[in-house]
């Protein structure tokens, strides 16, 4: 038995002229939480209805469990959707709502009882079986929309940005309990959503896709630390993108010219001599100072202001009219709008893309 529960082989899907997917190839893996993310019409969600079988791709393949899905009805393919709408009906209470998948396939009565009290029990809702949706709040109408979905023991659960009605303390929340969900189900989870911070926190893995193709696939670790696309590196988290021209490759450092400056990175082994780069360096990679150091990665900007949000302080500096930001954690030393600074970081924490 193969390791994958879903599979994606050439997958292409037009509507008319426009090409909403792009020869997408995807492996997920049993019992993985996979996450689709990137901006709005960049294709997760056709994908995802690929996958639902609400929509059929134009070119490829797509297998569930083994078994080829081409043209099969989605209430025959072995999946469950979650979106973001809830789709509760509104004159039935939450035990209905539940149970209403298992009467449509004329499970026993009996059985139908016990599992909507499980699938319950584990949204941690099971006091409210007699409740109607309008007596809920957004979160607990999250929570029964997924216990509609995993009551019918899906191989697959597919959720299209599930959370994105809800305020923010409680998106976070919910997302900590839907991944610990996961973990206890077993069931693979294919998530959409365009938000980074989510796609972080949730997933064992990230699809990051763009005008219909994906551009990287890893783990958040992976994307955060080593994208593979200005795209990429732009789309997750914060970073700043300084660009340069290869000058020489060693043995063991390449150096970029940013600036003025010689800035060693590490060895660029598909990077010749005057190849245009962009440097990708993250906000919290970057110290600064109002005082030139001994540092090999080091440019001159000037101070603009600084910017406190809660947890850190986003410090903004002026190179050739290119802002840059830095995360500052610590005690800062004072500085005045227009006051030279000198800004520098680790060579190994930038990461070199081809222009």
């Amino acid at each position: 038995m193969s390791n994958h529960m879903v599979q994606l082989n050439d997958v292409s899907k037009r509507f008319g002229d426009f090409v909403a997917v792009d020869n997408v190839n995807i492996n997920i893996k049993r019992g993985e939480f996979l996450t689709l993310l990137g901006p709005s019409g960049c294709g997760k969600t056709t994908t995802l209805r690929m996958i639902a079988g609400f929509e059929q791709p134009n070119e490829g393949e797509i297998i569930i469990n083994g078994q080829h899905v081409e043209g099969v009805p989605p209430y025959e393919r072995d999946v469950n959707t979650v979106f973001q709408s809830y789709a509760l009906f509104p004159h039935m209470n939450v035990a209905d709502n539940v149970a209403f998948g298992l009467k449509m396939k004329k499970v026993p009565k009996n059985e139908i009882e016990q599992r909507v009290h499980d699938a319950l029990k584990m949204v941690q809702l099971q006091d409210y079986a007699n409740r109607k949706p309008d007596q809920l709040s957004g979160g607990q109408k999250q929570r029964i929309a997924i216990a509609r979905a995993i009551v019918n023991n899906p191989k697959v659960l597919l959720l299209d940005e599930p959370l994105g009605a809800l305020d923010l303390k409680l998106r976070k929340q919910m997302q900590l309990e839907l991944k610990h969900l996961q973990q206890q189900l077993g069931i693979t989870f294919i998530y959409v959503t365009h938000d980074q911070e989510e796609a972080l926190t949730m997933s064992d893995r990230i699809a990051v896709m763009n005008k219909g193709v994906i551009e990287q696939i890893g783990t958040p670790d992976e994307i955060y630390e080593r994208p593979a696309s200005r795209f990429v590196a732009d789309f997750i988290g914060e970073t700043n993108l300084f660009e340069g021209v290869i000058l020489e490759t060693t043995d063991h450092s390449s150096y970029v010219e940013i600036s003025g400056c010689k800035i060693p990175v590490p060895k660029q082994e598909d990077c010749r001599v005057q190849d245009r780069v962009y440097l990708a360096v993250r906000p919290e990679r970057i110290r600064i100072s109002v005082q030139p150091g001994n540092h090999e990665a080091e440019l001159k900007g000037k101070f603009v202001e600084r910017v406190y949000v809660g947890s850190v302080t986003k410090t903004i500096i002026s190179i050739n009219d290119q802002s840059v930001v830095i995360s500052e954690y610590d005690e800062m030393v004072d500085m005045s709008p227009g006051q030279d600074v000198y800004i520098s970081w680790q060579p190994e924490k930038a990461v070199v893309m081809k222009g």
